[in-house]
């Protein structure tokens, strides 16, 4: 799961290299490259992100089924 202090060392990369990218585009007078955001993401913190948003979305349904599966072991 994606802690919280890797995510908040995610947009402080991002935010970095979005500024580095931008001041260096205004200074030379061209167009934005976004390389250094788009190389500040591996896959491995997209399979983090996208496994963090899995948990949240099944973790419930689990721990219903979870708490029902118990209370039926005791007749309830």
């Amino acid at each position: 799961m994606l802690k919280k202090n890797s995510a908040i060392a995610l947009y402080a990369t991002l935010a970095a290299g979005f500024g580095t990218v931008a001041a260096g585009a205004n200074a030379a007078g061209t167009g934005l490259d976004f390389s250094a955001i788009t190389g500040a993401i591996d896959a491995s913190t997209i399979v983090a992100a996208i496994s963090a948003i899995a948990a949240i979305k099944i973790l419930p349904g689990v721990a219903k089924w979870g708490y029902n599966k118990v209370i039926g072991w005791f007749g309830g």
